[in-house]
């Protein structure tokens, strides 16, 4: 059972009152939408006509709110259970855009909805790539998109000045309205302008902007329907093959972001969080995925879990799954209402800017934190130091990555997919070698054969291979009741091999004498004669909290083998 953390205002599974509930949706959308602005530009490089590009839009709006709903849920396999809001992706923009350009707006709905199956494959087999796209990986991405959506909200705020518009004084007010009051409740704040400091935020900016006049002069409510359902008629689908690697690439990068924001989530929903729930994060990546392919099956560039929105809830204390549904109904009813959708997407720049300002710094952080929720060892500093600095590259020196082999440009196109390739690279080069060993031979030279010999070994062996206090406690804990068991029917010394690659440790047992015979809780009817004679220790062992036990015996050559992760 999760430990409940002292900070939380509303839990998972607590549902806030209904005005709460409305706001709380509401503010999550006020963070939704500036990243609607990445919709608009994948339909103005299409040259999409006014009315489908609105079209477009509404539908994106739905494909989000479907997507929240599907990952709040746990559907089978599908489904986290977390209150883990998609939004569109800077992930997917640097592919979107050369597909949309070159091939056409139905090539590029085509190969989103084949970069969502892409991710959802890779949810289903989260678990058994999980040491080749360990935490490092997943935070170096994030933090990757942190930088880029920084960068973004950064350009967006000096770009005024850069340019020398003549209200640029006005619109850095505005940005810096928006940035000092957002972080002023959010550190300062208590209760209900604490948990709405983002919308608040967005609000003051709102009123600046109409004040200090630095609205986009582009805004026209009078032309749009005050009421129309989006209209899909105008989508097509086209796959280029030509395509296949950059938006496969893309989905990965999404799906190792969401492993990365679920972790999040599950740390802040549980105050004793040790290890990640791979069931449901799996679910989490499949749900994010299907809503991908989905998104992509409605026209809207590929979606993915916002670390921004889970650092939000972080921030307020609100993780309540019921809020998915607040999120979805706000989505809805903006996808049918062209003017106030309108008036959310041409959001004024500064607001704009300051939005993903403070959303790419908290994501920044959030993958630091994420690289950290493991013991950094050289490896892990090999890993991020390379990985940033190729990816930073990519900003400093964008004249060299143009003159390689256009080829490369599917790989070198984005600081993001670069962070994603080096470290998953390297992480997996790294794997070689990664498994240390120590022995220990209980009952032989002069070292007696008990639990606490054990104990006063393992103690040195756990500092040498790195593992966690909190493991160590527990792995030690199973031996020892499994020392005492064994002890019984051993005819003579018991040698215990210790390995740890950082993600398990292994210790085996192995002695002369006869395997232990006990009741198993769970009895399966296909047993062959041996294994369930061994069947009741494995199931015994487990309900210790060893994550698996294998156990043989040929002759009186008895072995077990218990695996721990950590």
């Amino acid at each position: 059972m999760a430990a409940r953390p002292k900070d939380l205002v509303y839990a998972e599974d607590e549902t806030p009152p209904p005005l709460a509930l409305i706001a709380f949706g509401f503010q999550h959308v006020a963070v939704i939408c500036p990243y609607f602005v990445m919709v608009a530009l994948v339909v103005a490089a299409a040259r999409l006509p006014h009315a489908d590009a609105r079209n477009a839009m509404g539908l994106a709006m739905l494909a989000v709110a479907f997507t929240t709903v599907l990952q709040s849920l746990r559907l089978g396999p599908v489904g986290s259970g977390h209150l883990c809001p998609p939004v569109v992706s800077a992930i997917y923009l640097p592919s979107a855009m050369s597909a949309v350009t070159t091939l056409g707006f139905p090539t590029l709905c085509g190969m989103l909805v084949f970069a969502g199956l892409c991710e959802t494959a890779f949810g289903r087999m989260v678990e058994l790539f999980r040491k080749y796209f360990p935490p490092v990986v997943a935070g170096v991405v994030i933090l990757a998109v942190g930088v880029e959506l920084g960068k973004i909200g950064f350009g967006v705020m000096v770009e005024p000045i850069a340019k020398r518009e003549p209200r640029a004084m006005q619109m850095i007010a505005t940005a810096l309205v928006v940035i000092v009051s957002t972080t002023g409740l959010a550190i300062w704040g208590k209760g209900q302008l604490k948990q709405l400091c983002v919308l608040i935020g967005i609000l003051l900016g709102y009123a600046v902007a109409a004040v200090l006049h630095v609205f986009p002069a582009a805004v026209q409510l009078g032309g749009s329907p005050i009421f129309a359902l989006p209209d899909p008629r105008f989508l097509s689908y086209e796959f280029a093959p030509s395509m296949v690697l950059p938006f496969a690439l893309a989905g990965l990068a999404s799906g190792l972001r969401a492993v990365g924001v679920l972790t999040t989530c599950q740390q802040i929903n549980d105050a004793q969080w040790r290890l990640p729930d791979m069931k449901r994060i799996a679910g989490g990546v499949t749900a994010d995925g299907l809503g991908c392919a989905v998104g992509g099956a409605l026209g809207t560039l590929g979606m993915s879990a916002s670390p921004s929105l889970v650092g939000m809830e972080k921030t307020t204390g609100v993780t309540s799954r019921a809020i998915a549904w607040s999120v979805a109904g706000w989505l809805v009813v903006l996808a049918c209402l062209p003017p106030f959708a309108s008036l959310i997407i041409n959001m004024p720049r500064p607001v704009m800017g300051a939005a993903l300002f403070f959303n790419g710094s908290l994501m920044l952080v959030a993958g630091i934190q994420l690289i950290v929720s493991r013991p950094v060892t050289l490896r892990t500093s090999i890993i991020v130091g390379f990985s940033l600095v190729a990816a930073l590259s990519v900003l400093i020196f964008p004249d060299f990555y143009n003159s390689m082999p256009a080829w490369t440009r599917q790989i070198t196109g984005s600081e993001i997919t670069v962070a994603m390739v080096v470290s998953a690279v390297l992480n997996a080069l790294f794997r070689l070698g990664a498994w240390r060993y120590g022995q220990l031979r209980l009952g032989t030279g002069g070292v007696p054969l008990t639990a606490a010999a054990f104990d006063a070994a393992f103690a040195r062996t756990a500092l040498d291979l790195n593992i966690p206090a909190v493991d160590a406690d527990r792995i030690r804990t199973v031996v020892d009741q499994a020392i005492e068991l064994v002890s019984a029917t051993a005819d003579g010394p018991i040698v215990i091999t210790i390995g740890s690659d950082t993600f398990d440790v292994v210790v085996e047992l192995s002695y002369t004498g006869s395997l232990p015979s006990l009741p198993d809780p769970r009895p399966r009817g296909d047993m062959v004669e041996e294994q369930s004679f061994v069947a009741g220790l494995t199931g015994y062992l487990s309900g210790l909290h060893a994550d698996r036990v294998d156990s043989s015996a040929s002759g009186d050559q008895c072995r077990i083998r218990l695996v721990f992760r950590v």
